[in-house]
C-alpha cells in the first residue's frame, strides 16, 4: 500500500496544489525578515541633513547673542576709557597742574589733549565736548545736561562752558562724546543720536587745592 501524498510530506521544491497560495520556505522567510529589519535600522539612523537644521534653529538667537555681548563689551570699554579720561581732567584742574601748564591757547581744547592725548581711547577725541562750572559749594555747582531727548541729539548750550577753576573752588566738570552703535535696535545708555551713535557721559565733582594766583590761559 502506498504513503499518502499529502501536503505534509511534500517536498518544498515542489509546486502547490492549483488554487492554493506558494508560501516562501522557513529559510527565505528568515532571511526577508532579517532584511526587512536591516532596513528599519538603517532608516532610524539615517541622520543626513539632522545637523543642518539644528544649526538653523540655534543660529540666530546665537547670533542675537553675540550681537548683544559685543555691544554691551564694546559700550562697557568705552564708558571706562571716558571716565578714566574725565579723571586724568579732574587731577590736573584739582592739582593746579593745568593752569600751570596755560600757553595762550583755547583751555578747553588743552584740557581735551589731557584728557586723550596720553591714553588709548575708544572714541573720536574730536568728538569730545565737556563743561568745567565752578562754585562756592556742591550744591551751587549744577553741570549742563548734554543730551537733548526731544531732538535727540547735543544739548545746544553744552560744551560752551569753561570756568577755570580757582584755589578752594568746588568743580564740576562734565564731559561727553557720541561712539558708534553696531546695533540700531540695542540702546545701553537711552542716549540715541543719529549717524548710528550713542552718546556717554562722565561727570566728576571735586574741590580744588588751596592755591592761588594761577590761570587757564
Amino acid at each position: 500500500m502506498g504513503r499518502p501524498t499529502g501536503s505534509r510530506n511534500r517536498p518544498s521544491n515542489m509546486p502547490a496544489p492549483r488554487g492554493l497560495p506558494a508560501f516562501p520556505s522557513r529559510g527565505r522567510s528568515t532571511l526577508l525578515l532579517a532584511r526587512l529589519l536591516g532596513a528599519g535600522r538603517g532608516f532610524a539612523r539615517a541622520r543626513s541633513g539632522a545637523g543642518a537644521v539644528e544649526f538653523a534653529l540655534l543660529a540666530v538667537p546665537f547670533l542675537l547673542l553675540l550681537c548683544v555681548v559685543v555691544e554691551a563689551a564694546m559700550m562697557t570699554l568705552s564708558q571706562q576709557t571716558l571716565d578714566s579720561a574725565v579723571d586724568r581732567a579732574t587731577r590736573a584742574l584739582r592739582t593746579g597742574a593745568f593752569q600751570d601748564a596755560a600757553d595762550g591757547n583755547d583751555p578747553a581744547g588743552r584740557l581735551r589733549q589731557v584728557m586723550c592725548g596720553r591714553a588709548a581711547v575708544l572714541f573720536r577725541c574730536q568728538d569730545l565736548k565737556l563743561d568745567v562750572m565752578r562754585g562756592t559749594s556742591f550744591a551751587s555747582v549744577r553741570p549742563a545736561e548734554p543730551y537733548d531727548s526731544q531732538r535727540k541729539d547735543w544739548a545746544p548750550s553744552f560744551g560752551s562752558t569753561f570756568q577755570c577753576p580757582l584755589g578752594g573752588d568746588i568743580v564740576a566738570l562734565r564731559a561727553a562724546v557720541p561712539v558708534l552703535r553696531l546695533f540700531n535696535a540695542l540702546d545701553f545708555t537711552r542716549h540715541p543720536m543719529g549717524a548710528n551713535s550713542q552718546l556717554l557721559v562722565a561727570t566728576a565733582i571735586f574741590s580744588t587745592e588751596p592755591y592761588s594766583g594761577k590761570s587757564c590761559q
